[in-house]
């Protein structure tokens, strides 16, 4: 929407550039959900199942979560070996550089609360049918968690096309022939 100053394109980037966004989209994405089931009487995907199943679910989100941090911790080691000019601009350009910090860590901040959410619900979700909401608070850690993995694969995606660049720069001298 040229003109206009806001575009989805805008959006996305103000929302990159802020982590704490996510929390908003955990409450409106959640607060929608809890709103048609309440409205439907039907359509809860967590609380619809049996304990047992619940909690292999809880269990299965923990590990997940725990894989998806050994990508970050990757992630982060791939950043922090990277050189080349634009990595150094990564890395020291006042905006980008405090928004890749921001950005890493709240990544791993939320695979560690998803994680510990999900094990905790283990613990709390005793009876049959969950009428406390545990699942509840389940489903607000992955829809989080949904959202740090796009962070992730966008992080992931600008330090890979940054090394490559940097990488793509270098390569042509290296074929220079010696005199």
């Amino acid at each position: 929407m040229p003109g206009t100053g806001v575009g989805p394109r805008r959006l996305l980037n103000k929302w990159r550039a802020r982590p704490g966004y996510d929390w908003l989209i955990v409450i409106v994405v959640l607060g929608l959900h809890l709103a048609w089931v309440r409205w439907t009487n039907g359509g809860d995907l967590l609380g619809k199942p049996g304990r047992e199943q619940r909690l292999q679910i809880y269990t299965a989100g923990a590990t997940v979560v725990a894989v998806v941090g050994s990508f970050v911790t990757a992630a982060v080691a791939l950043y922090a070996a990277a050189s080349g000019r634009r990595m150094r601009t990564l890395r020291t350009a006042d905006h980008l550089a405090s928004q890749f910090r921001r950005n890493w860590v709240s990544i791993l901040s939320a695979t560690l609360l998803i994680a510990g959410v999900c094990l905790l619900a283990t613990i709390l979700d005793v009876t049959k049918s969950d009428p406390g909401g545990v699942h509840w608070m389940v489903e607000a850690a992955l829809i989080l968690g949904v959202a740090r993995a796009y962070r992730l694969l966008w992080l992931f995606n600008a330090v890979i096309m940054a090394s490559d660049r940097d990488l793509a720069d270098r390569t042509p001298d290296a074929r220079q022939p010696q005199t």
